[in-house]
Formats: C-alpha cells, structure tokens, sequence
C-alpha cells in the first residue's frame, strides 16, 4: 500500500473517531410498541469532557436518526464549537432510529393511491402511538440520563414531516419549534394537510415556530412551471407549496418556509435543517466580528444576547472565560484599546480569579 493512501486512511479513522466520541448509541424497551427503540444521543465536546459550562442543554430530536446522524451531528459540532461558532447554541441532539417507518410516521390509516402503493398502506397510521412512545418514554429516558433543559425541538423529513405536523397539531406543546423538511403533504389526498392548517389557523401558538423546506421534486425551472405540470408526482411539491402559501397568511405562529430550486427529495434535509435551524435562532445571534461595530457595548450587548437565549431555551446561560477571551482577542485584532478595556471591566467582575490568571499571561 502507498504510503499516501495509509496516511490517509489513518488521518481518516482518527477523524471518524473524533466523531464518534461525541455519539452514544442508547436504547429502551417500549411497553407502547412491545420492542427496542434504538437512538443516537449527540452530545457537545464539554459534557463528554466532563467539563460542563451550563447545567442543561436544550434538546434536538431528529426523526428517521439512522440518515440523519453523521450530517446534522457534525453540523451541530461544527457551528457551536469550531472556530468560536455560535451560530446555534449548544444542543444535545437524539437521533430516532426507525423500526416500521410507515407504521410510525404516518397520522392515520389511509387506502391506496397513486402516491402510496398497497403494501405500505396497509401499516399507516401508527403516528399517535409512536407519539407516546416519545413523549411517555423517550423523552423522560433522555431527561433523567442527560443534562437537557426544558428546551426541546423537531426535526422531520417526508413522512416525518407529516408526523411532526401531527404532533403540532395534536399535541403542540410537547416540542417548542418544529423544522419539517420536504413533508409529505399529499397524504389522503390532501384532506390531511387541509386539517393541520385549519387547527394551526384556529389556534394561539405563541413564541412556537414552524420552519417548511419545500425541495424541486419536479425538476421544473421555477414554480410557476411547477404550477402548471401534469406530472404525476407534482402533487407533492404543489400541496407543500399551497400549505406555505395559505399558512403565511396566519398570524398563530411563527412561520417561515425556504424554496430549495436545486435540491430534490433526498438532498434538501441537510441544507433543510441548516436553514431551519438558523430560521429558529434568528434573533438569537452574537458574532465575536461585532467588536469592529463602533457603538458596541460588550457588557450591555453580551447580557442581552444571554439573557435572551436563556429566556428562549429555559435554562440560565452565561458567558464563559473562554468566549470573554476570544472577544479580547478580536478587539486585540481591531486595534480597539477603548472597547477592550471596557470588555476587561466586564470580564473582572464576572470571573475576578479567572481573569487574574489570564491576565497574568498577557
């Protein structure tokens, strides 16, 4: 073997590892369903380190877990702990392995169609009992096991997105935000899609928010073509884009939906999720690059920004040393000796013992 390609293939079974450090693969046994659920649990660098800077984590629930874990689990790793990233915050996130997809996913017990051959119709409609699976026994599993907050959000693709919108619509208040990808909204003919938006219209859902990432299933050029296809499959696409269109006019609940022209069924998830993700932290954001903004104040700015998130993820925060440090080191960068003062200030009655030491090596 050449000596590149073991280089290679050692740097990449260290990478894969690093990886997986952060992944535990837990399991229960549901007296629901009579059989073992199997999920992946990321979990951020500290909690495995033992080194934890906030007492709970919100919580990511991620459906159809055995497609999603390596992409969205090194989306998380990437964008909370790489770089001085904090475009979302730290989150501990369960990935639900399937055992009967079609059983589990779907709301309630339909015939066949054009859309849904007979085999698979002929297990739906298991989406309320799997809902007390999570909410009865996996939910309360990962409390007692794992340091989470209150906190907790959606993500489903396809089926599992008409199963996350059955649980918005039946049981609203089990998750906070929802992130659906891509749902399969054609799902008895439409009659399915046409009730979710009727009791989201009717009712009050406050600060909850529902992100819909709608792919180009029909290869079309723009929607207007979609519209107008005759193409079999087009009813997919068509009635996801009808419910954003008729759910924008609502004022119920947060809302907002993403048009993906270059993406198809099997590739939207991942940039789905990014964006709906993003999407539920939008005003929840603090760049280190803000220092270069000349009336910013760290102290005022940074309280907001934690006090805020707190306020949104139900459990206290506070800046750490580490991220204090990083804005010094941005302020050093910007030649901004007035600000940086002013940030030492804050750093010093925050951590007095802490920033003596550092202090020490600058």
């Amino acid at each position: 073997m050449k000596p590149l390609l073991i280089m290679l293939l050692v740097w990449s079974s260290h990478l894969l590892a690093a990886q997986q450090t952060h992944i535990v693969l837990d399991s229960i046994h549901s007296n629901v369903l009579y059989e073992s659920r199997t999920f992946r649990v990321y979990l951020p660098k500290e909690i495995i380190d033992k080194k934890q800077k906030q007492a709970q984590y919100p919580v990511l629930y991620v459906l159809d877990g055995d497609d999603n874990y390596l992409a969205i689990s090194g989306m998380m790793h990437y964008l909370t702990e790489v770089n001085g990233n904090r475009i979302f915050p730290k989150m501990i996130v369960v990935f639900i392995n399937n055992t009967n997809r079609t059983r589990d996913l779907t709301p309630y017990r339909v015939n066949a169609s054009a859309m849904l051959p007979k085999a698979m119709a002929e297990v739906t409609g298991g989406a309320e009992t799997f809902t007390q699976v999570i909410e009865k026994e996996i939910i309360p599993y990962i409390n007692a096991k794992y340091p989470t907050s209150p906190y907790r959000a959606l993500v489903g693709h396809s089926f599992g997105g008409i199963f996350a919108l059955s649980i918005l619509q039946k049981h609203p208040d089990l998750f906070d935000d929802y992130i659906v990808i891509d749902p399969s909204l054609w799902y008895d003919d439409g009659r399915f899609s046409k009730s979710v938006l009727q009791t989201i219209q009717a009712g009050k859902l406050g600060n909850k928010s529902l992100f819909i990432g709608l792919a180009n299933t029909t290869n079309e050029p723009n929607l207007n073509k979609m519209l107008a296809s005759k193409a079999p499959f087009s009813v997919h696409e068509k009635s996801i884009l009808r419910f954003c269109q008729k759910l924008s006019h609502s004022n119920s609940m947060l809302f907002s939906y993403q048009y993906y022209p270059n993406d198809d069924h099997g590739s939207v998830p991942f940039v789905g999720v990014y964006d709906g993700l993003r999407a539920i932290f939008k005003a929840h954001q603090l760049s280190y690059y803000e220092v270069v903004k000349p009336n910013f104040d760290p102290e005022k700015r940074i309280k907001t920004y934690y006090n805020n998130l707190s306020a949104k993820l139900k459990t206290p925060l506070q800046i750490s040393p580490e991220e204090l440090e990083y804005f010094d080191l941005f302020y050093s960068i910007n030649q901004d000796q007035k600000g940086q003062k002013r940030l030492r200030i804050y750093y010093k009655k925050l951590y007095p013992n802490k920033y003596d030491e550092w202090l020490k090596k600058h």
